[in-house]
């Protein structure tokens, strides 16, 4: 991809996110209303990955002790015991490598349109609304479109 291709990336703007928490007394209060985490443009320029939030186990620890956002100081991959929530994003024409985490993901599309095509050759278009389980297998993500992105949520949660 173009150097222009991966500056578009840079430059769009990363989803708001409201995280939620509880204060010294056990109220509900809003922790983080932003637009920060952590992002990253894979080195072939196709694709940004922006990890909203982390958990370091599961279950998360969601006691008002651990408020702290964890997010940028964690590197990018699949969480060892925990989770990570993330807007990926892809460039018109782009794919994923083939792929397999020890996770359990769930995805929606959230604009755009992706083709999810698995090691024993079968491929699905998944468009806007359409929601997606990966249960540790072998994938890959393609944008078919020619000029429109493609943008998705996904959970990532690890598994055994």
């Amino acid at each position: 991809m173009s150097a222009e291709t991966t500056n578009v990336l840079k430059s769009m703007p990363v989803s708001r996110r409201l995280i939620t928490g509880h204060d010294n007394n056990g109220k509900s209060k809003v922790l983080y209303d932003d637009a920060k985490g952590k992002s990253i443009v894979t080195p072939n320029g196709t694709t940004r990955i922006h990890n909203v939030w982390l958990t370091e186990s599961v279950p998360a620890d969601c006691s008002s002790k651990t408020s702290e956002d964890l997010t940028p100081n964690k590197p990018f991959g699949s969480p060892n015991d925990g989770s990570v929530c993330s807007v990926v994003t892809m460039v018109p024409g782009s794919k994923s490598p083939m792929h397999r985490t020890k996770t359990i993901d769930y995805g929606i599309v959230l604009e755009g349109v992706l083709e999810l095509e698995l090691d024993n050759g079968d491929k699905r278009i998944l468009t806007a609304g359409d929601v997606i389980v990966q249960r540790g297998t072998m994938h890959a993500f393609r944008n078919p479109h020619s000029t429109n992105f493609a943008k998705f949520f996904c959970v990532v949660i690890a598994s055994n």
